[in-house]
């Protein structure tokens, strides 16, 4: 099963109910039939990816900002080796 989920003003008829639609607003499970893999290639359809958690989020955002204040208290190390020079 992959979740998928229409592109954006698309609606994509279900394989073999086609009175029921996948639409932009809700992401579903289907199996890998020919049908949906064709209509996931066609760009009709798009893999669903869940969106991050917050907690996962956060800790994504604070390693980069202590990468940051690493490097900004290298800089005033090396202005003053210059300025010894």
């Amino acid at each position: 099963m992959i979740k998928v989920i229409a592109r954006q003003g698309i609606q994509v008829p279900v394989e073999g109910r086609p009175d029921r639609y996948i639409t932009d607003k809700e992401a579903v499970d289907v199996p890998e039939t020919a049908y949906w893999l064709r209509r996931l290639r066609d760009g009709d359809l798009l893999p669903y990816a869940e969106p991050a958690k917050p907690a996962e989020t956060e800790a994504a955002n604070a390693k980069p900002s202590d990468k940051t204040a690493d490097k900004t208290a290298d800089k005033p190390a090396a202005s003053a080796a210059k300025a010894d020079k």
